[in-house]
């Protein structure tokens, strides 16, 4: 029983000793925690910017579609025009 508040004191004083060393193995498992919610982020934000591409290509192509559609338009106008005309 003698040998227990020795031993106590012993853990504590390596504790008091060695502080340093429990703060920079806390602040590894808390960097690799971040790390880890980091790279969820990091998936969620690959994956709307795909979604992202993706509307902006089928807007792309609509709007190529609508290009084409009234450049159509405006060639049909200038046929009229030239028809009135003569």
């Amino acid at each position: 029983m003698k040998n227990e508040p020795r031993s106590a004191m012993g853990f504590l004083e390596f504790l008091r000793n060695s502080w340093f060393l429990i703060a920079f193995i806390a602040g590894v498992i808390y960097w690799a925690a971040r790390q880890d919610t980091s790279l969820d982020e990091l998936h969620r934000t690959d994956t709307r910017l795909t979604a992202l591409e993706n509307r902006t290509t089928i807007l792309e192509t609509g709007l190529g579609q609508l290009q084409i559609k009234i450049d159509t338009i405006r060639e049909d106008v200038a046929l009229i025009k030239t028809a009135v005309i003569q």
